[in-house]
């Protein structure tokens, strides 16, 4: 790098010998300008802000030490070589506090003064090679910082899952990782976010929410780990010093609120949040996410405030569990030999019991309901043979079951189930026989073999003419078509699955003969098998 000099003397014969002799380019440097005072000097300074400045010690106008004065203030890393007399020494003090570099004394020597702006040179490239290091070390140290600091956050995140699913180990060993982790804590909390965010913005929601959840725990002086889990988000909040509940609950709840402030407005998510009891020790912080889990599906039995607290939830529990298998036997029952008016009433009195069984378990609620209706769904095809019949698939059914969002969903929602089967069967059943009911739940099990009317009879213990005249009476269908819309509405299913081929189908169903199948299905239908599957991808 060619250093840049100004050399400042009011005699021009000194100033022309130092500008002319020196070699410049043996020291590294050029003559970038020059003037014969002080005033002058500072200008051409501004202008050119030389690395080296070569000046007398004494000018008119603007002395030597008074550009070096400037020098050092305006350009801090230059170097100042003052031109003096041995009579000027007494201004050598003054000039060592303002930094210059170094004295040539008259006459000035060409080889002293090569020397002196050599070292200069050599000092300021030793300069710019320091800051160098020192701006690569730190840029090191900051990037180093940066992947401590995110090793850091992942592992006190990978440690916030292991504490609340219990595999962080004992009392010492949780205390041993939080001090290693550098989490200082005198109490703690967890709380569970539950969240559904609108339409496009479930990638920005998480990094919203955590961005959030930093800064309002800063504002309330506590810090917090975080994981995820399922379906929610969960924080670990860690209160350096012990503070009054009174205080803990007001820090929390007002945390909780900004939570869902702050996430509702830009992104119209919609948030629910849980807020265990406070707890001395991480190592409770398994048992403080299971309280907040619980406060979080108290919401589906009622609750209707988007903050949870431990302290405000429902504390109350019956003790006496009952046989809620022994009701599910008699619903069954009373689906295959009840009248409809039975299958209703009862139907709609298993929502009370599946509420007080559950004792405020979604899971156990939402199993029990997928239950009932299942078994509506059996009854419903049993009768009529046609499973998509009722308009309710059995995967649709339990996906409705798993979207419920509260107990009064759950009402809703099974007395809109219950009607649905209830205008399917009236439409479809005239209260068939103990003799028919039989007939038919025997071609339902058994249409996929080589099925006749003989053999059914044969089962019932009754002759084929007379089961023949019984199910025209009764249905209005013979024997043969019922077979074929059992088997029929057996291949639509089997169509629905890419995994089955069309050819295949037919003999699945129990039809040996492709073009028969085609025949038999494109009657019921009026398309043709292909068609079907084909009409179902574009589904």
């Amino acid at each position: 790098m060619i250093r840049r000099v100004v050399v400042i003397d009011d005699k021009p014969l000194i100033r022309r010998a130092i500008v002319q002799t020196v070699d410049w380019h043996a020291v590294g440097c050029e003559i970038v300008g020059e003037a014969e005072d002080g005033i002058e000097g500072k200008q051409v300074i501004a202008d050119t802000r030389p690395d080296i400045l070569i000046t007398d010690i004494k000018m008119p106008g603007l002395s030597g030490l008074d550009l070096a004065e400037w020098m050092h203030a305006y350009l801090p890393t230059s170097k100042t070589i003052l031109i003096t007399g041995y009579q000027d020494f007494a201004y050598a003090q003054r000039a060592v506090r303002l930094g210059v570099f170094d004295f040539i004394v008259k006459p000035v020597k060409n080889d002293e003064l090569q020397n002196t702006i050599r070292s200069a040179v050599e000092e300021l490239n030793q300069q710019a090679e320091d800051k160098y290091e020192l701006a690569a070390i730190e840029a090191a140290f900051a990037t180093l910082s940066e992947q401590h600091q995110h090793s850091l956050t992942s592992l006190r995140s990978k440690f916030a899952t292991d504490l609340i699913e219990g595999g962080a180990g004992d009392e010492q060993k949780v205390a041993e990782t939080a001090a290693r982790l550098g989490l200082q804590y005198a109490q703690c909390a967890v709380v569970i976010v539950r969240a559904k965010p609108a339409a496009g913005h479930s990638a920005r929601f998480s990094d919203l929410l955590i961005d959030v959840a930093v800064q309002e725990a800063a504002k309330r002086e506590f810090n917090l780990i975080e994981a995820y889990r399922k379906d929610h988000f969960i924080f670990i909040c860690l209160f350096d010093k012990p503070l009054s509940l009174r205080e803990l609950r007001m820090k929390l709840q007002s945390f909780s609120r900004e939570l869902i402030s702050q996430t509702k407005n830009p992104l119209h998510a919609v948030c629910t949040v849980a807020v265990s009891a406070v707890r001395k020790s991480l190592y409770e912080a398994g048992e403080a996410y299971q309280e907040a889990s619980l406060l979080m599906e108290s919401r589906f039995f009622g609750a209707s405030d988007a903050v949870l607290l431990a302290d405000s939830a429902e504390t109350g529990k019956e003790k006496n569990k009952f046989s809620i298998i022994e009701d599910l036997e008699k619903f069954n029952e009373t689906l295959k030999h009840g009248t409809k008016t039975d299958i209703i009433t009862h139907m709609e009195s298993m929502l009370e019991q599946i509420k007080r069984y559950s004792e405020g378990n979604i899971l156990v609620v939402k199993g029990l309901l997928s239950e009932v209706c299942l078994a509506a769904l059996r009854y419903y095809y049993r009768v009529t043979g046609n499973e998509f019949g009722s308009g309710q698939s059995v995967d649709q059914t339990l996906e409705d079951v798993y979207r419920l969002g509260s107990l009064k969903e759950a009402a809703d929602y099974l007395t809109a189930f219950i009607t649905k089967i209830r205008n399917g069967i009236s439409g479809g059943e005239k209260e068939y026989s103990l003799v028919v009911r039989k007939a038919l739940d025997y071609i339902n099990a058994n249409f996929t073999d080589n099925i006749n009317l003989t053999a059914v009879a044969d089962y019932l213990g009754i002759s084929p003419s007379y089961l023949s005249r019984l199910l025209s009476t009764e249905t209005g269908t013979n024997f043969v078509d019922f077979v074929a819309r059992a088997r029929i509405e057996a291949a639509k299913r089997l169509l629905l699955d890419p995994k089955n081929k069309v050819n295949e189908v037919g003999e699945m169903v129990g039809y040996k003969e492709y073009a028969y199948f085609y025949q038999v299905f494109k009657k019921v239908t009026g398309i043709s098998p292909k068609e079907f599957k084909n009409q179902s991808k574009e589904i």
